[in-house]
C-alpha cells in the first residue's frame, strides 16, 4: 500500500498504492506503512531529498471514514491520529526536503499529508481538487489541517475552507498559497525532483524563527475582531448540535495563538471530541455509508445484462424537462428534448446553455466541454426525433391525462418496447401503466430541482414493474451520477409524503394561530434550510390544496387528521394568496425583502399564549419520523438507511440529526413514541405511534446499529 523506491540522484520516492480499490485512504495500515516508509528516507544518508506521490490517478483521498464511524472513545479516536500526525512533524523537522507531487486531487486527510511537504506542485488539470471537508462529515481536521492551512494561506481564507468545507481548483490553490507550482502533468515528476535536489535546507514557515501570519495575527486587533464576529455568523448558519462547526471554530481560535506543536495537540483533543459525537456519526452514517450503499446498486438484478444507453428522449422542456436533458447530454448521452412547439423546446435549451456558461464562468468546465454536451443536444417538437432512443423521461404538468396522451405519442414514434420513465412526485405509477403498451417497461423516475446539482432520484416500483427495468432504470442513473432510493407505489410514495406531513403540520400550527416566525424559525433552528411555510410559499396553496387533499382522501399515516391544514390553505386561497408566484401567501415579498402579510393575523388570530420553540421542532421534526414509520409499515419501503440518506438529499433534512429515522434513534424508540403520546392528547390521533414503533420501544430496538 506504500512502494518505496530511490533515484541514481538521491531521491526517494514514497508512492501511496492502494492494492485493495481505486483510491488511496489514510487507513491504520496505509499510516503504519507510510510512517515506515518516511523513517526509512530519514535514516538514509544516501537519501537526498523526498518525493510523495501516488500511483493511483488522485493523491489521498482521505481518512478511513468507517474506521472513524466505529471509533467509540476519545482516547481511540486521539490514537487514530497521532502516528500520522508524530511522522508529518518528523518529515518537516528532519532536515531533508520533502516535495508533494499532486498529479490529482488531495481532499482531507490528503491534503493534510501535502500541507506537511515543505513543497506542493500540482498538476495543470480542471479535475484536480483541494480541500479540508471534514466538517461536511461532522468532523474537523486531525492531522494539522487547522493549523498548517491559515499558517500557510492566512487565517482568514483558511477559516473560510475549513468553516465551508469547499474544495478549489489547481489555479485557485496556486492563487490561495495551497501549493506552490501549477505545472504540466508530464513536467510534474522531473520538477519535483528538480525542487527537492535545489533545497537541501528546506524548512516550513512556522518552524522558521521570526514567523508571522499571512494577513493578520491571532492576536492582533483585526484578529480579535476575526474570531468576535466568526461566532454569531455561524449561528445564524449552523446550529450548537451540530457540533463541528462551533469545535472547530474554537480550535481555531484557541490553538492559532499558540506554537504549532501546542496547536497541533490542541487539534487532536478536540478532533477526539467530534469524532465520538452523535453528530459525526449521524453525517458519516447518511452521507457516506448510505449514500455509497445506494451508489451501489444492491436492489439491482445480477441477471440483466448492463444498460447504457446511447440515445435518451426527454419530453418537457420546463425546468425539470431541461434540468435533466442537460445531466443526460453531460453524461455524454446524446439527448432530445421535446416539447408541444420547437419555440418553447429552444427556451429549454437555451436554459441549458445558460446553466453551462454559469459553469465556464466558474471555471468548473472548459468551454469545449460546454459545446461538447450542447452538440449532444438536439431540441424540437416532432416526436420523430424519438426513433432510435433506448430510453425516454417524460416531464411535463403533473395531471394524469396530459402525462397518458404523451405516453401514447412517445410509444408511437419510439417503439411499444421502449424504457418509459416517468418524473411524477404523486401520481400513481400503476395507474399511469395501464395506459401504455408494456406495463413491465415503465417506472417512476423523481427528480429533484435543480436537477443539476440535486443528487437524489426516488425510483418508484409500479405493481407491474419488471426487476429488468428497475435494473435498466439504475445504470441509468449511475451514468448521471445520481444516488437512487427505490420505493414502491403508493400515495406520495415516500419523499412527497413526508415532505407533506411536514408541511401539513406547519399549516395546521399557523391555523391553530401560533406565528409564522415561530414556525419558521423552529425549522431553522432544527437545521433544516427553509421554513416550511416559505417553502409552501414557494409550491403554492393551489397546489398544494390538490396535494394535501388527494393525501387526506387516502387517510393514511399521519394524514387521517388534515382538517386543520386544509383550513388553512383554504382560508389562504379565499384571500387571494396564493404564494409567491402571485401577490403572496404567507409572506409578502417587497424588493427590500420577505415580510410576514399584514393581514395573516385577521385570518389566523395569534393564539396565547405561544407554543415554545422546542415544541414546535418536536412537532415538526416528530411527524416527519411518524410518516416514515407508517410508509415503511404499508410496504412502501424498506431500508432505513436508504431512507434517512433519501431525506437528507431530497429535502434537506438536517444532515448532523442523520435522517427522519435516526431522529428516533436519537431519543430513543421509547422516549419517542412517549412524546408523540403526549402530542396526540394534545393535538389529536395524526401523532398517534404505529404498533411497529410502539413494539421497537418496547424492545429497545434501533433503526440502525450504533457505530
Amino acid at each position: 500500500m506504500i512502494d518505496y523506491e530511490q533515484d541514481a540522484d538521491g531521491v526517494a520516492h514514497i508512492v501511496w498504492n492502494n492494492p485493495d480499490g481505486p483510491v488511496n485512504l489514510k487507513t491504520d495500515a496505509s499510516i503504519a506503512a507510510f510512517s515506515a516508509a518516511v523513517d526509512r528516507a530519514l535514516a538514509d544518508d544516501a537519501v537526498r531529498g523526498v518525493l510523495v506521490r501516488s500511483a493511483k490517478r488522485d493523491f489521498v483521498a482521505g481518512g478511513d471514514l468507517l474506521g472513524l464511524y466505529a471509533t467509540q472513545t476519545a482516547e481511540g479516536a486521539i490514537a487514530k491520529v497521532s502516528t500520522v500526525g508524530a511522522t508529518l512533524r518528523r518529515m518537516e523537522r528532519a532536515g531533508k526536503p520533502f516535495a508533494a507531487v499532486l498529479g490529482g486531487s488531495a481532499l482531507g486527510g490528503g491534503l493534510e499529508v501535502a500541507l506537511a511537504c515543505h513543497h506542493r506542485l500540482a498538476a495543470d488539470d480542471a479535475r484536480l481538487r483541494f480541500g479540508l471537508p471534514e466538517v461536511t462529515l461532522g468532523l474537523i481536521p486531525g492531522a494539522g489541517g487547522t493549523q498548517r492551512l491559515p499558517r500557510l494561506i492566512g487565517i482568514a481564507p483558511a477559516t473560510r475552507l475549513l468553516m465551508d468545507g469547499k474544495s478549489v481548483g489547481a489555479a485557485e490553490a496556486l492563487a490561495l498559497g495551497l501549493v506552490n507550482e501549477v505545472v504540466a502533468a508530464d513536467r510534474l515528476l522531473e520538477t519535483a525532483r528538480a525542487w527537492v535536489l535545489a533545497h537541501p535546507q528546506a524548512q516550513q514557515p512556522w518552524d522558521r524563527k521570526g514567523f508571522r501570519y499571512p494577513g493578520f495575527e491571532p492576536q492582533s486587533l483585526e484578529g480579535r475582531a476575526f474570531f468576535f464576529n466568526a461566532w454569531p455568523q455561524l449561528r445564524r448558519k449552523s446550529p450548537m448540535e451540530d457540533r463541528a462547526p462551533g469545535v472547530l471554530l474554537h480550535v481555531l481560535g484557541q490553538a492559532l495563538q499558540r506554537d504549532i506543536d501546542a496547536g497541533l495537540a490542541i487539534e487532536q483533543r478536540y478532533f477526539a471530541q467530534v469524532v465520538t459525537s452523535p453528530s459525526a456519526k449521524n453525517r458519516i452514517r447518511t452521507q457516506f455509508i448510505a449514500a455509497n450503499a445506494a451508489r451501489k446498486l444492491t436492489r439491482r438484478s445480477p441477471d440483466v445484462p448492463r444498460f447504457e444507453p446511447k440515445r435518451v428522449g426527454v419530453i418537457g422542456a420546463g425546468t425539470m424537462g431541461a434540468g435533466i436533458a442537460l445531466v443526460c447530454a453531460r453524461a455524454g448521452i446524446a439527448t432530445v428534448l421535446l416539447d408541444r412547439d420547437d419555440a418553447t423546446a429552444a427556451r429549454g435549451r437555451e436554459r441549458i446553455a445558460k446553466t453551462l456558461d454559469g459553469s465556464v464562468e466558474r471555471k468548473l468546465m472548459g468551454a469545449q466541454e460546454r459545446d461538447a454536451i450542447l452538440g449532444r443536444l438536439q431540441a424540437g417538437s416532432d416526436f420523430e426525433l424519438l426513433q432510435g432512443c433506448d430510453l425516454v423521461v417524460e416531464a411535463v404538468i403533473e395531471v394524469a391525462q396530459a402525462k397518458r396522451e404523451v405516453f401514447e405519442r412517445v410509444l408511437a414514434a419510439a417503439g411499444p418496447d421502449v424504457l418509459l420513465a416517468t418524473n411524477t412526485s404523486t401520481l400513481s405509477i400503476s395507474s399511469l401503466a395501464k395506459t401504455v403498451a408494456h406495463p413491465r417497461n415503465f417506472i417512476g423516475l423523481h427528480f429533484f430541482a435543480p436537477v443539476d446539482r440535486m443528487a437524489l432520484v426516488e425510483v418508484i416500483m409500479g405493481a407491474d414493474t419488471s426487476e429488468a427495468t428497475l435494473a435498466r432504470s439504475l445504470d441509468f442513473l449511475r451514468l448521471l451520477g445520481k444516488t437512487p432510493v427505490v420505493v414502491n407505489d403508493g400515495p406520495g410514495f415516500y419523499t412527497s409524503r413526508v415532505v407533506g406531513a411536514y408541511t401539513r403540520e406547519a399549516l395546521h400550527l399557523l391555523n391553530e394561530g401560533v406565528s409564522p416566525a415561530l414556525i419558521d424559525n423552529a425549522a431553522f433552528i432544527a437545521g433544516l434550510p427553509i421554513g416550511p411555510l416559505a417553502m409552501a410559499d414557494l409550491t403554492s396553496y393551489d397546489l398544494l390544496a390538490d396535494i394535501v387533499g388527494s393525501l387526506a382522501r387516502e387517510a393514511r399515516g399521519t394524514a387521517v387528521q388534515s382538517q386543520g391544514a386544509q383550513q388553512a390553505i383554504e382560508k389562504l386561497l379565499g384571500a387571494g394568496r396564493l404564494g409567491r408566484k402571485a401577490a403572496g401567501g404567507v409572506y409578502d415579498y417587497p424588493p427590500e425583502g420577505k415580510t410576514v402579510w399584514s393581514g395573516l393575523a385577521e385570518l389566523f388570530p395569534p393564539r396565547s399564549p405561544q407554543p415554545s420553540t422546542q415544541e414546535v421542532v418536536n412537532r415538526l421534526l416528530h411527524i416527519q419520523s411518524l410518516e416514515t414509520v407508517h410508509a415503511m409499515d404499508e410496504g412502501i419501503a424498506s431500508d432505513p438507511l436508504a431512507l434517512d440518506a433519501a431525506s437528507v438529499l431530497g429535502w434537506s433534512y438536517p444532515a448532523f440529526r442523520g435522517g427522519v429515522l435516526a431522529h428516533i434513534d436519537q431519543a430513543g424508540a421509547g422516549r419517542f413514541v412517549a412524546e408523540c403520546d403526549a402530542l396526540a392528547r394534545q393535538h389529536g390521533p395524526r401523532f398517534e405511534a404505529p404498533a411497529s414503533l410502539r413494539a421497537m420501544a418496547r424492545d429497545g430496538g434501533r433503526f440502525h446499529a450504533l457505530g
